[in-house]
């Protein structure tokens, strides 16, 4: 669609973004996954799972990575606040 190769769309996005793709997609999945921790009661798992994530374990890892903290940790502390 964009007459690009991979490598030049990913050279390209980061030259205006300042980010790399993987970085931003991995960002806006997190950014769903931290609303849905604070919202809904859905299984962290099935949360992983419906961000797009394939690996629990590599999402915890991001969402630490991103957050400061663990995802129940996260929620928890969003339930506190709300109450």
């Amino acid at each position: 669609m964009l007459s690009m190769t991979k490598p030049a769309f990913c050279r390209y996005f980061k030259r205006l973004s300042g980010n790399t793709f993987t970085t931003f997609v991995n960002e806006y999945r997190l950014v769903h996954a931290s609303k849905l921790l604070a919202e809904t009661n859905i299984p962290i798992t099935e949360i992983c799972y419906q961000c797009g994530f394939n690996n629990f374990s590599h999402f915890n890892k991001q969402f630490q990575k991103f957050t400061g903290q663990s995802a129940s940790r996260y929620r928890n502390e969003q339930t506190q606040i709300v109450s």
